[in-house]
């Protein structure tokens, strides 16, 4: 059975970080923290993704449960994420982080559906380190005016584009 997975360590994380984010952002307002600490909130989120993943490999403790629940989980805490912070994004920023995550979500119950897998991209934890980046850069500058914040954002969220069309173009490859 698949839950019989759910108490193994990486798995743990990621429902712990599920929890935690949706506790947050249901009973605080952005206005209820410092710059700093949405930002350490934010670097515990991102760091929180990642560790799942390298406690799963690195004590073997992979998982069916975790491959479904880790990738789900990212998505869903990321764009609670977005909207929680959403006052502070251009819109352009705000609307463009969404459009992708609706198209990689589509595409994730498509390789689910099919039970295809995609390798996993060498790009693809660098653009999402730069889109976290690009989000600190915001909650730094709520005014959202720093035209370098703006420049480092737009960059940002074209190569969190590329690493989605990296994806698409190797879906379409393995058909």
């Amino acid at each position: 059975m698949i839950f019989k997975d759910i108490f193994l360590a990486p798995n743990l994380i990621t429902i712990t970080r599920l929890i935690i984010s949706i506790i947050l952002f249901i009973n605080f307002e952005l206005t209820d923290f410092k710059p700093y600490i949405l930002i350490i909130i934010i670097s515990l989120i991102g760091i929180s993704d990642a560790l799942d993943g390298f406690v799963a490999r690195r004590f073997n403790l992979v998982s069916k449960l975790g491959t479904i629940l880790d990738p789900f989980t990212d998505r869903l805490v990321f764009i609670l994420l977005i909207f929680w912070l959403s006052e502070i994004f251009p819109s352009w920023f705000f609307y463009g982080i969404l459009m992708r995550e609706v198209i990689v979500f589509l595409g994730s119950i498509y390789v689910l559906t099919n039970t295809k897998t995609i390798s996993v991209s060498k790009y693809g934890k660098f653009g999402t380190v730069l889109i976290f980046l690009s989000v600190c850069f915001f909650v730094l500058n709520f005014s959202y005016s720093s035209f370098i914040y703006q420049i480092f954002g737009l960059l940002s969220l074209g190569f969190y584009y590329f690493v989605a069309l990296e994806y698409l173009y190797r879906l379409l490859e393995d058909e």
